[in-house]
Order: C-alpha cells, then structure tokens, then sequence
C-alpha cells in the first residue's frame, strides 16, 4: 500500500467511526460522489483492499481491449491488436509504475483509448460518452475532449463536433450537479478543493527540487526497454507515413499532458506505456508486412530484448515482498520501512493502552493511519510545502494546526525532515517529546504536556498563518531523509540499534551506512567505523566528505599508504582545493613540520568549522609548538560552535592542551579546574577535571565530580555511564553493584560495567556456590533450567538477577545449545555457580530443557527464558504457590514486558480452538486485574514451574517440536491427564520475547505453524476434531492469505508440508495420550477459546 492509495482509501477505512468527507477527510478526487462510489466497493476494512485492488483490475483489462480496438480499427490485423493489448497488460502493471497505487490514470486509460477507436469509426456520440467519463474519473482528461472538438469538425463537420461537444458536456454537467446535489459546491467544499489545489501544485516541486525527472524516464525506459524502442520507432514511422489526424492529435495531447503535471509522479507515464503498447501493435502490423527475411530479424531483435528485459524483472515477479525486491522501487521506503514503523508504533500504543486514539503524521506517509488503526489528528492527510504565500494554503494551516490542538494526538511522527517540533509547541501548547528515531528515520515524539493557550491560532489572519507554517517548515529538505537526533542526544545505543535495524532490512541504504561509521566513531570503534565507511564508499563513491572520514580512521592507524589515496581521489573526483590543504597538512604533520600543518588546518577551520578533525589536528599541533595564546584564541573561537555538546567538547579538549603545557608549573586538574569555575554546565569538562583528580590519587574529589556528572540535569548518557563505572570502581560492594546498574541502563553496551557487574554477582552469591558443595545441596528443592543460544546480549542479565534470589536452596542449569557468540564462554568465566551443560550445536529449546530435567535433583523444576529478568522473591512465591496446591502440575508467573513494565507478556497460558496457544492478558495495562491466584490452562515454558512427578506421568518436551508451542503440547497433555495448572501473580518476572528467534521471521513462522498442526494431531479427539473443525480450516486459510500477502507463503508451505511428512509418529504418540488420558472432552472445552 502506497501514500496514495493510504489516502483515498482512508475515509471507507474509518467509517465504522463514523468519519465523514469534508469533516474527516477534505475533499480529494473530485467529483466526490466517485469517491463515494469507492467508499462502497472498499465497504470495510476487513477485505477493502482487496475489493478495491479488483476494481483496479477490471480497469487494467479494460484498458488491455481498447487498445487492441483501435490497433484492430487501423490495421484490421487481430494480431498486431493482440500485441499491443499483450504489452500493455504486462507492462502497464510495470513493477515500479504502478505497484501498491491508487491511481486514477488505471480508470481514465479505458475511456480515452475506447474513445480513440469510436472516433476512427466516426462514432462521435460514444467516443463524447468516452471523453465525459474519462473527465470523471480525472477532471483534467477535459483536455482530450477540448482538443478533439475540433478535429471532429474537420474531419466529420459542424453537426458532429456539436454532437460530440455536447455529449461530453451533458456527462460533465450530470457530474457536477449530483456533486452540488450531495452538498459538494458549497462554500467549505470549493474552500477545500483550493487548497488541495494549492498543495498539489507545491508537492509537484518536490522532484525536481532533489531529484532528476530526466533519470527517473531513463528508469522508466529501463524498465519498459522494448515497447520504448519498438513504441516510438512505430509510432513515429506510422504517423509521418499516414495522414491518420486522430492518432497524431491523441499522441500531442497525451504527451502535453503528462508535461503539464510535471510528471512528479511515475504513474502519471501510464497512458504513455499504453500509447507505447499501440505503438508496438502498429509495429507488428509492419513487420508482417514485409518481406520473411525481414521480418524473421526484426521479431528475433524484439524477442531477445523482451526476454532479456523480462529476465531483469524477474525478481519483482519470484520475490515481489523480499527487501531486494522492494529496495528497487521508487516508495522502496513505503514498501519496506513504514510497514515496520507502523507495527512498532502499534504495539508500542497497544502496551500503553493507547491503541486507537488520534496520531500526526508529517510527511505523505499516510498508510500509517491503517497500519496502526489509528486516526489522524487532522482532515488533510498530505503533506505540502512553501512558497506559504496565498489564502488558499489556509485551510492547510486549519487543519494541520487546528486538528493537533483539538484531538492532542498522543504521538506525532516526523517522516519529513522539515518540521520543527519546538516551533509547533510554541503554536499549540503541546509539548511532544522525542522517544526514539526509529530505523534511524522516523522520529517518533509522545505528548507530555499541554498548556491552555491566550489566543486561538485559528483566529489569526491568514497572513500570520502562513508566516507560521513558514517558521514551522524552515528545512531545506523535503523528502524522506536519515535523521541523526539519537545520536546528537548522545542516546547512542539506541542510535546504534535502530541504524542496525535499518541495514537489517536494507543493507545498501547509502545513508544508513554512514551513519553507521559515525555512530562507531562515537562509540570510541574506529575499526568497526572503518569497515561502515568503506561499505558506504563503496555504495556512493559520488558523495563528497565520505573518503575524507575513512581517510582520517585510516590515519589513526598509521595507514598513510591508504589514506593518501582516498584524499587523493576526493579531489580528483570534485576538484576540492581545501582537501589538497588538507592532505598537505597531513603530509606536514607527520613528517614533523608541525607550524605549516597547523597553518593548512586553521585555514579549513575557518572555512568550514564543522570541520572538526581540522580543530583536533589544529590543537595537536599547537601542542607540539607550544603555543598556549593561539590555544587560547581557539577556546574564543569555539565559542561560536553549535551544537552546545560540539562546542563543549572542543572546549574540553583545548583546555586539556592547555592544562598539559602548563604542567610544568601546576597540576593538569587545577588548570582544568579554573576553566571549570568559569564553564560549571560543560559535563565533558567535569569529566576530564574528574579524570585528571582520580590520576593523582585524589579518589574522593575525583568521585564528587563524577557523582555531579551523574546528578546532572543535562543529558550526557554516555559521559553519565563512564562517571557511574569510574565511581563504582571504588565503591562499597552494595554501592557498586548499584552503580554499575545505573551504567548499563545509561549505556547497555558499556563492556567495562558488564563485565565487573559480572564479577560483583559472582562475588555476592558465593553463598549459593558454598551452599551447593554441601551434602544437602545434592537434593536441591528447585532446579531452575536457562536455555541458552547466542544470548550473550541479555544472559548476563539474567543470571544476574538469579543471583538475587531469597530462596536458598536451588541449583541453576544453563542448557548451552552450542552457542558461537562467547556466551558460553562468559557464563564458565563469569558465574561459576552455575551447572552448565554444553550441547555440540542448537538441538533446540525442547530438547534443551529435557536435557536440564534429566539433570536436575529437585523436586521442582523451573525452565526459565534467557532473555528474563526475575524479582528476588520470584521463586519463594513459585515454590510456596505449589506447595499450596498439591493438586497442580505446573504453576505459572507473571510475566510482564521488560521494556514496559506496566504491561502484562503472560499471565498463563491460553488455548485457541484451531490448536494455537496464546498469553492471558498479553498487552494489557496491569491495574489489578490478574492480581489473584486462579486455575488457567498452562503455564508458559518461559517461567514456569514443574513438580519432576509430573513429566514422569505424562512425558518430558516433545523434542521435535525443536521450539515454539511445546509447552502448549506439554500443558495439553498435562490437562488431558488430570493435572491442573495455577497461576500465582505474587511471583513477577520481566520479558523481552522473542529475543532469540525474530519476531515473524521466517525461522519464526515456520516453527510455529507446523508445531500447531502436531497439538491438534496428537491431544484432539475425533469428537474435538471434527467439533472445531471449521476455526481451524477458517484459521489455515487466513494463514495462507496473510502470510502470503507478507511473502511467506512458501515458509507456511513448508510448515505444513514437513508437518504432515511426520504424521505416522504423531499419530503413534496420539494413540498413547489418547489411550492413557482421564479427562472427558467437555472437562477439556471449558478450557478452549473458540472464535
């Protein structure tokens, strides 16, 4: 789904709330009774799409008759008609022209086409019937009937001109008096339609303002190679050989059109693709007009360039949903990124309890409004930009600015760069904050406050309104772009994630790359910013500034044999004399010559003061020469530095030169110091003057420094962290421990606090490691069992809070499923309290805990996710909770979101009638509501305890499932025996899920719905079977169309192809649970949510 087809289909996809045209959505498409018409074949959201994807359909074939009509009317040949109808049906759904769209070139092309063939027939009333529809559908196409008027006098008199003129009229007039009918000519009506008017005339400017028209034809023409070779050259033939008026007019016409709407869109190129498709026919027809000979090389030329061209679109057609499919696309961000954005923002209003409510979209990115199922906060939906200079654009303003303040949309995302949120917080008297930049794109901003305003905006005159949006929409850039804010804010894990995201589903985003290098320099990588720099080189060689980073990394390295080279070519490639300075300044600074280096750098830092590699060479120099006044002339100079972080860092690093030349008469912290009194906000500076205290020895001046750090209200997260580890490294035990915390919360990839936090846990539970050498620790009264593969992101985490634990007498088994990430090796090393089984490669979550069962000595066995956190009194609660319930098998936690920690992940397992299991509460707000032990179907296998009697009765794991829905098995099989399961909400845990296997990957969806199919097999009875029969054909369906519709069709496939291949062992294993089970269906069904 495109921006456009977003849009138009927007209003039908809200009816059920009631929206309204003109109130809900301004009038767009016009007339609007059309759209209305659209409305009822969408009808609801639920197969709307679809409805309307069909629509577009019998349009395309509609259009693939007409022009085999007029080709037959001009040769009389049937084959060269079947040709050009041939071509146009598949190049006229061009992959990149017309994938995902809603475009009213698809209606219009039939009508103008059919027209064209009645008005060779001399049929002037229906061809007037073609042209008034075609200007229904688009109230542009007027110009075909304007321009044709006369040609029909020439060629077949004054009566039929009149006739022709008249009956295109009649269609028009119709039209416009069942729009005034229905309230469309009214004052807000005609108000509405300038101001669409307007924005459309300003969005056409987007183009060429940062991209080429003239590429994107050569894009088209590659695409559509030999209908634009064999098209044109027959057309061209044809029209300067014939004296056919029509067909030299329609082509005038048709291409004047496609110029007069500037083209901005590809779509717009479609009545030329069809005109070209004609051209073909008319092509064939000579070619089988001539001599064999002829014609054998001709049709063999053509052929080779259809099949070549129709192999290089081959991947649109095998893979039309993969990335490297929808990367080449011109809405490659449409098709790949906004689906993910708009699943993240969705899950992230569902966790809050905030699914449905109003939401703001900056940009043309309205499919989000359907991929969240959230309305917007306004009834204009698109996006424009300046010149803001006429009335018109006002109700532009009304509804952005007007529509934000009435329904204080609980999230704003910012999917063009050029909006500033602080100017619409001066507007409105919302103040939105920024959570993240997701995919390092889309900033995503929630509302924190409101403030009542002293003037209505919307009373302003129009003048000031615009002089508003102007201030409002001040960046240069106005398409969608890379967007750095994580990383300016210093939240550079979060920075580093989101553009690691980002390359997941695109490894070639130029920009994403880039980015990449300048995040690993931040992060103090150079090696790994040095292997992202050359990856972007490698994908832009035309940007400028790119060779010039990776120079300067390679340098570090003392790889002046590469780095000269790179500089070398920058110039060559954009004959850039500053970089000729540049690497003059490099050449002198490393020979020694260190007065002309810094004369080469102070002149490109003047230049361009953003150059801050040239102020680092320019510091080191004047360093080397001694210089303290020209030093100190540069600390004035950064004054004038922005941003501030910019600014106090070179600051910092200025003072720091400064502070080691004057060490021969004073210690490096007292000179830092005297700058410090003079710039207390500067945190960077406080560090360094920390660091420099805590190098003589003075720990407890050191630490008040870096406690202040901490304590600061400016946000430095990254110089935070570094502070919380420098104090924790001479902290008290319990102060540490705290400390570090802190650190890996500021900064979750800070190594140093990782791994001392590690060493801190293994040093405060060396009780448990005592206690498990003594006799009675051989029968421990729980074995908690952590599967572990590739975990080394949250395992720590994990065993961490284990370690926690009131409970005293328990055993922990880390199952390693042959990890190859290095945490195996860190769990041996860092928690040697722990009983780790090492598996020879992933045998799977299954057999993984069968295997920590078979080791346990407990009475009770808890299996335990790795990506888990756990409160200290968890396993006291779990323990107690089946000590009261004898009658239990398995009890079950509360389990909530580690990322939100209000939001319940599981509170007991639930079973669906179409045999798949489901999370109790999964995204709901906790407020009180699972706050009592009850019975429940099972417990989940992520934190869930087991009596050992239990599996001997009924069965450990089935180890085929490998993962996914064997504790739905096992808690069937568990039901289907007579054992009950408990759920005890005193014990809570904290889960990230589906941390090992992505979320809806394919791996994911694969395992899944397979091992669904083996719990129906194996725990149905006939009588269940053939009861709830219809949900689950009902659910394998809608599987089949989701899944295919998202590219996974062939996953799902293959699910329950290999799930049938094992349908003799299953069936084995049904005959035993069936034959020893005591439980009647109708105890089982109460149990059973059906649809």
């Amino acid at each position: 789904m495109d921006d456009d087809f977003a849009i138009y289909t927007y209003r039908a996809h809200f009816a059920n709330r009631g929206f309204l045209w003109k109130d809900d959505l301004q009038v767009i498409g016009v007339p609007m009774w059309k759209m209305m018409l659209f409305d009822k074949v969408f009808a609801s959201s639920k197969k709307g799409h679809l409805r309307i994807r069909h629509l577009q359909t019998l349009f395309h074939v509609a259009a693939c008759l007409s022009i085999y009509w007029v080709v037959l009317v001009v040769t009389q040949n049937q084959w060269a008609a079947f040709t050009g109808g041939l071509l146009y049906s598949f190049y006229g759904t061009s992959p990149d022209l017309t994938a995902g769209s809603f475009n009213f070139e698809q209606f219009y092309i039939p009508f103008i086409f059919a027209g064209l063939a009645f008005l060779l027939n001399g049929a002037v009333f229906y061809a007037g019937l073609c042209f008034g529809f075609a200007v229904i559908c688009k109230c542009t196409m007027v110009i075909y009937a304007g321009i044709l008027a006369p040609a029909v006098w020439i060629s077949y008199g004054g009566t039929s001109a009149v006739i022709f003129a008249i009956t295109v009229s009649s269609i028009t007039i119709l039209s416009n008096s069942i729009e005034w009918a229905l309230g469309f000519w009214d004052a807000q009506s005609i108000k509405q339609m300038k101001t669409r008017m307007a924005t459309t005339m300003r969005i056409t400017k987007t183009k060429s303002l940062h991209f080429s028209i003239c590429y994107e034809i050569y894009l088209l023409m590659k695409q559509a190679l030999p209908i634009w070779i064999a098209g044109i050259a027959a057309l061209a033939f044809y029209l300067s050989k014939s004296e056919n008026l029509w067909l030299a007019t329609f082509t005038l016409i048709t291409l004047s059109n496609i110029v007069f709407q500037r083209a901005f869109s590809r779509y717009h190129y479609l009545p030329w693709f069809a005109l070209l498709s004609l051209g073909c026919g008319l092509g064939m027809h000579w070619v089988m007009q001539q001599e064999p000979g002829l014609a054998i090389v001709v049709a063999t030329v053509f052929f080779a360039i259809l099949v070549w061209n129709i192999k290089s679109l081959f991947l649109y057609y095998s893979k039309p949903t993969q990335p490297e499919t929808l990367v080449q696309y011109e809405k490659y961000d449409q098709y790949l990124y906004i689906p993910r954005l708009g699943k993240s923002l969705k899950r992230l209003m569902r966790m809050r309890g905030e699914s449905g409510e109003r939401i703001f979209v900056w940009g043309t990115f309205s499919q989000l409004y359907h991929l969240t199922d959230c309305p917007a906060a306004d009834n204009f939906l698109h996006y424009t930009i300046g010149p803001w200079d006429t009335q018109d654009l006002e109700g532009f303003y009304d509804s952005m600015i007007g529509g934000v303040i009435k329904h204080k949309p609980k999230y704003i995302i910012k999917t063009f760069p050029d909006l500033d949120i602080q100017q619409l917080e001066d507007i409105t008297g919302l103040k939105y904050t920024l959570l993240k930049v997701v995919l390092a794109r889309f900033p995503v901003y929630r509302l924190e406050s409101s403030e009542s305003l002293t003037t209505d905006p919307l009373s302003f005159p129009w003048q000031k309104k615009m002089e508003q949006m102007e201030e409002l929409t001040q960046g240069e850039w106005h398409a969608p772009a890379l967007n750095r804010a994580d990383l300016e804010r210093g939240k550079l894990t979060t920075a580093f994630k989101e553009c690691r995201n980002l390359l997941r589903l695109n490894p070639e985003d130029r920009e994403g790359n880039v980015y990449l290098g300048e995040i690993y320099l931040a992060l103090d990588l150079p090696h790994q910013a040095e292997t992202a720099f050359e990856k972007a080189v490698e994908l832009s060689p035309e940007w400028q500034h790119l060779r010039i980073h990776l120079a300067n990394i390679k340098i570090q390295f003392k790889k002046f044999d590469e780095a000269i080279p790179l500089i070398q070519e920058e110039i060559k490639r954009f004959d850039f004399h500053v970089e000729d300075d540049f690497l003059n300044g490099l050449l002198f600074k490393y020979n020694g010559k260190y007065k002309e280096a810094w004369g080469e750098f102070d002149h490109i830092r003047r230049q361009f003061p953003d150059r801050h590699d040239c102020w680092k060479f320019s510091i080191e120099c004047l360093v080397k020469l001694k210089n303290q006044d020209e030093l100190k002339n540069l600390f004035e100079e950064a004054r004038d530095i922005h941003p501030k972080k910019d600014q106090e860092w070179l600051h910092t690093k200025i003072v720091q030169a400064l502070a080691e030349l004057d060490s021969q008469t004073r210690p490096e912290h007292e000179t830092l110091n005297l700058y410090l009194k003079n710039n207390p906000e500067n945190g960077i500076l406080r560090y360094a003057t920390a660091s420099a205290l805590e190098n003589i020895g003075d720990l407890f001046a050191a630490s008040s420094q870096f406690a202040e750090i901490v304590d600061s209200s400016e946000h430095y997260p990254h110089i935070q962290a570094n502070a919380c580890f420098r104090i924790a490294r001479s902290a008290p035990l319990k102060k540490r421990q705290e400390l570090l915390k802190k650190c890996i919360k500021l900064n979750p990839s800070h190594q140093g606090a990782q791994a001392m936090l590690g060493e801190t846990a293994s040093n405060s539970t060396k009780n448990i490691a005592e206690t498990s050498k003594q006799p009675q620790s051989e029968n421990p009264l729980v074995s908690v069992i952590v599967p572990n593969w590739n975990g080394m992101r949250f395992v720590g985490m994990c065993l961490d809070s284990l370690a926690q634990l009131h409970f005293e007498n328990f055993e922990v088994i880390v199952v390693d499923n042959g990890s190859m990430d290095g945490s195996r090796e860190m769990i041996e090393e860092k928690y040697p309290w722990v009983q780790l089984l090492k598996l020879p490669h992933n045998m799977g979550f299954a057999i993984a805990c069968n295997e920590g069962i078979k080791a346990s000595n407990a009475e009770y066995v808890v299996l335990l996710n790795n990506d888990i956190e756990v409160v200290p009194d968890w396993l006291s609660e779990l323990y107690e909770g089946m000590e009261r319930h004898p009658e239990c098998g398995m009890g079950t936690t509360k389990m909530m979101f580690l990322d939100n920690r209000e939001v319940f992940y599981n509170t007991g397992d639930l079973f669906h009638s179409w045999s798949a299991g489901g999370g109790r509460g999964q995204g709901d707000k906790d407020n009180g509501q699972y706050d009592q032990e009850d019975y429940v179907f099972g417990a989940c296998a992520g934190a869930g305890i087991y009596r050992k009697e239990l599996f001997k009765q009924i069965g450990l794991f089935d180890e085929d499932f490998f993962i996914f829905a064997e504790d739905v098995d096992l808690n069937m099989r568990s039901q289907l025996h007579g054992f009950q399961a408990v759920y005890l909400p005193k014990s809570k845990v904290y889960h990230i899920g589906t941390a090992t296997v992505g979320l809806y990957s394919d791996r994911y969806v694969y395992l899944c719905k397979r091992n669904d199919i083996w719990v129906f097999i194996k725990n149905y009875s006939l009588k269940m079977y053939f009861k709830y029969l219809y949900s689950i054909w009902k659910h394998q369906f809608n599987d089949i169309k989701y899944f295919t519709y998202r590219g996974q069709g062939q996953v799902l496939l293959k699910s329950k192809w290999d799930a049938l291949k094992l349908l003799p062992k299953m069936l084995f294993r049904r005959f035993q649970i069936q034959r020893t089970r005591i439980r009647t269906d109708t105890e089982i069904e109460k149990h059973i949510i059906t649809d």
